[in-house]
């Protein structure tokens, strides 16, 4: 069963007043068909505006602003006004015209967790996990702002599978503070796996790994819905990082050569002497493996029926050549496949279809949320 999260507020406290309010708003307001996702992650900004048509959605603009240092601190926005306008610069320079963004909240501070519950109606699940809700969550109480959705059955009929997700306010309402400051509307507030699920056809049974700048997610589904995340700190920097040590590059110089030199890290089936380079990369290919080994091993002590399909390989780390043929053969030669988040997906003539193509992968985030749409 697929399902979204919306805000992350929505199961506060809300009068019968505000329920009817929200509904005749619904009838009256036409909700915005360009939508914005914007991804804010450790290192840098990326957006993408997408229009929500009734055939295929449209990509109409997008941007990537490297994030300045002591922005954020732990996940947290530490210096609202400047990621404002770090924000508003992007929006003026991308071409960016909507307002109505939807962005996504991620790290160690977010709370997501799988738990079953008694078969029961919506409105009594609700309430159940109104009154149930600080027995799970790992926060003081009034502290933070959560949500759920029901994932499918449990192993009877009796029984129903449920995604409960948390996250404190300060995190929350530093980010919707900065976003309102940069000129635009929020909408919703997601977590990742939900964003980047709509950019992966059948995604039912899979392992997502996203690996960003300083960290990866590891996301696991199962029948279509996101059981478990994991963060691990090993991110894209770190095979920049060795790239500068063995080639005694400078930073931008190791990042550029990165993304754009083939065989880097050499072939599986290479016969030939292996380069000094390549050894130091495999070493944190070998570290990125046994850390997602460790993730599914986890999980599946936890639901012994759990099955892997296919892992999947995204985020602007994953540019990296030949790195989803090396995960493979470290994994027990499970399918690896490099993700493509423009498929389904139309590209405006006004965008460069070369450069789209090159950042695609740090593009999924923004592109997933941007494709949740404008529904309440």
């Amino acid at each position: 069963m697929l399902f979204r999260l919306y805000r992350l507020s929505l199961i506060m406290k809300i009068s019968k007043f505000a329920l009817v309010k929200d509904k005749v708003a619904r009838w009256l307001v036409r909700r915005p068909t360009n939508i914005v996702g914007i991804d804010i992650g450790s290192g840098a900004v990326k957006m993408a505006e997408v229009a929500i048509q009734q055939d295929t959605p449209l990509l109409k603009a997008v941007g990537i602003a490297e994030l300045p240092e002591n922005i954020l601190e732990d996940g947290y926005v530490a210096d609202i006004p400047a990621l404002a306008g770090v924000l508003n610069r992007l929006l003026n320079t991308s071409g960016i015209g909507a307002q109505a963004a939807v962005m996504a909240v991620s790290g160690r501070n977010v709370f997501v967790r799988e738990v079953m519950f008694p078969a029961m109606s919506y409105e009594e699940l609700r309430e159940a996990i109104k009154w149930d809700m600080e027995k799970y969550v790992p926060y003081d109480p009034d502290s933070y702002y959560y949500d759920f959705a029901i994932a499918g059955t449990g192993k009877t009929e009796l029984e129903i599978k449920v995604l409960l997700v948390a996250a404190p306010n300060d995190l929350i309402n530093g980010l919707v503070a900065a976003v309102k400051e940069a000129g635009c509307k929020p909408i919703a507030v997601e977590i990742e796996p939900l964003a980047l699920q709509r950019t992966i056809p059948g995604a039912a049974n899979c392992l997502v790994i996203d690996i960003g700048d300083s960290v990866s997610q590891i996301h696991v589904f199962q029948s279509g819905s996101p059981s478990i995340t994991r963060p691990i700190p090993l991110g894209g920097r770190r095979f920049t990082e060795v790239i500068m040590s063995a080639l005694d590059l400078e930073f931008t110089e190791a990042e550029r050569l990165k993304q754009r030199q083939m065989g880097l890290l050499q072939r599986v089936d290479y016969e030939g002497e292996r380069s000094f380079l390549h050894q130091q990369l495999f070493f944190v290919v070998e570290e990125l493996a046994r850390e997602v080994r460790r993730t599914y091993e986890y999980y599946q002590i936890q639901n012994r029926e759990a099955i892997v399909e296919k892992i999947i390989l995204t985020g602007g780390g994953a540019k990296l050549d030949n790195l989803a043929h090396h995960l493979a053969a470290q994994l027990e030669d499970i399918q690896v496949i490099l993700h493509n988040p423009l498929a389904g997906i139309g590209i405006s003539p006004s965008l460069d279809a070369g450069y789209v193509g090159e950042i695609d992968l740090r593009l999924a985030m923004p592109i997933g949320l941007a494709l949740r749409g404008g529904e309440p």
